[in-house]
């Protein structure tokens, strides 16, 4: 049985965790033995900022034919073009870049903004150079185009060479196979980019293609420098060909910076509403609910550092204005499942249950209150995410984070708080803010034998004094 000396020492090594928790959101060091840094939770936040807050290059993209002569690309065409975009800048780490089209028909044309960036340049370094590709057995024998490519992922083969494992469509299928047919094996077919011709391929098994799928080896050297082809470079290939399945041609037609001053003024505006909303909440919870104020405040600690981790470490983040929205309204859901909590506390209190049965009640009666609330908020949260595009989406990933970690500091670590206080504090609602309006239990949770004394009113009935 946990006693109180015990209760304490656990809560000062929870402290002490705490500590070590808010350092690893502000430290910055180099990992021992490593040539790692780490750079805290709130320096790999810094480095996910969105546009909005760093600024980096808007351009905008004119829609043209692969070939000249070729029809104008259809609407289709087009949107598909803006999928593989969003596509390969989400793969480079932009995840909070947009990509919209904006006007219809031969005025089409694809906006795209990129967060961290200084010229327009690096975008193509993102996506790779938009390119027409395809394969060819002489330079006017054209087997598979682009179209026939569904997808391309990186492989590492059986005697562990790097390459990319390619996906046709089951026409593409059917066209690659007829050329690797013709050529034979140890035959060689070429990859053209642009009409040019880019890569030889080297046939050594008629089977290729079986299945709809192809795997292209990188071979044992790269560019005949003598070093291994690594995965970095299967990266590069993959993204060389991925280049070439645009369904249109894009040409940049308008570029310019996003100056990052309004981010700056809007940044240091929400961090400082953000401080002082924590100061405040801190302050109301300890003088409206006293200790268990102090219990939450600890959780809300928790919550935090949590936060900042998994912000940090989550692939997905990267932060915009709308994201910090979503922080500060998670923030306050965790205080409001407290207070939910806390309340309930006082009403089991106020109706004659002893202390520790109050406490306990009042976890038990809020847990599903607390819980349908949370789930209907990463519901729709889930639903932004999924239908919405760049902010929305950084809005609705940190609002889905903050719910979870507050529903496990509210339900979870709060509860377990408050058991080890009661271990320390047994009988002292006082302390707790808790006020007993039953007349038969007294103060201290004992049955007292007789109620508290009662003033008794005469009636007059006009009658005689």
């Amino acid at each position: 049985m946990m006693t109180k000396r015990g209760a304490i020492i656990k809560f000062c090594v929870i402290g002490l965790l705490t500590a070590v928790g808010v350092a690893m959101i502000f430290v910055n060091f180099r990992v021992p033995f490593t040539t790692t840094r780490f750079n805290g939770f709130a320096g790999a936040i810094e480095s996910r900022m969105g546009i909005d807050l760093v600024g980096g290059i808007l351009a905008v993209f004119d829609v043209e034919p692969q070939n000249p002569g070729d029809p104008h690309p259809d609407e289709t065409a087009v949107r598909a073009t803006r999928t593989r975009l969003e596509n390969a800048l989400n793969s480079a780490g932009f995840v909070e870049a947009t990509v919209q089209i904006q006007g219809e028909g031969r005025n089409a044309r694809i906006r795209v903004e990129v967060p961290g960036l200084d010229e327009a340049d690096e975008i193509f370094a993102a996506i790779g150079d938009p390119a027409t590709l395809d394969f060819r057995l002489s330079p006017t024998d054209i087997h598979v185009v682009a179209a026939d490519i569904s997808s391309v992922a990186i492989h590492q083969g059986a005697n562990f060479e790097w390459g990319v494992l390619l996906t046709f469509t089951n026409e593409g299928g059917r066209n690659f196979r007829n050329m690797i047919q013709q050529v034979g094996q140890g035959g060689t077919t070429y990859i053209y980019r642009n009409g040019q011709q880019w890569r030889p391929i080297n046939v050594q098994d008629t089977a290729a293609g079986a299945n709809n799928t192809t795997f292209i080896t990188l071979g044992g050297h790269r560019d005949g420098s003598g070093a291994p082809a690594t995965r970095r470079c299967a990266e590069d290939f993959q993204l060389q060909i991925e280049s070439g399945l645009f369904e249109v041609r894009l040409q940049i037609s308008e570029t310019s910076n996003i100056p990052q001053t309004l981010g700056e003024g809007a940044l240091t505006g929400s961090l400082i509403a953000l401080i002082v909303g924590i100061v405040f909440m801190f302050l109301f919870m300890f003088f409206r609910y006293g200790d268990l104020g102090l219990l939450s405040n600890l959780s809300l600690i928790i919550y935090m550092v949590l936060f900042m981790g998994a912000l940090a470490i989550v692939p997905a983040v990267q932060l915009t204005l709308p994201g910090i929205a979503g922080i500060i309204i998670s923030l306050a859901m965790a205080v409001d499942a407290n207070i939910i909590i806390f309340e309930a506390m006082k009403d089991e209190y106020r109706s004659g249950k002893r202390m520790s049965v109050s406490v306990q009640n009042g976890f038990r009666k809020s847990l599903w209150t607390i819980f349908d609330a949370n789930i209907t908020t990463i519901v729709g949260a889930t639903v932004l995410f999924f239908l919405g595009t760049g902010p929305i989406q950084g809005f609705a990933i940190t609002l889905m984070l903050g719910v979870i970690i507050s529903m496990y500091c509210s339900l979870v670590l709060t509860r377990s708080f408050a058991k080890l206080y009661l271990r320390i504090n047994p009988n002292n609602p006082k302390r707790l803010r808790l006020v007993n309006t039953n007349p038969y239990i007294a103060e201290t949770g004992t049955v007292s034998e007789t109620p508290k004394p009662t003033v008794k009113r005469k009636l007059n009935l006009g009658g005689s004094k």
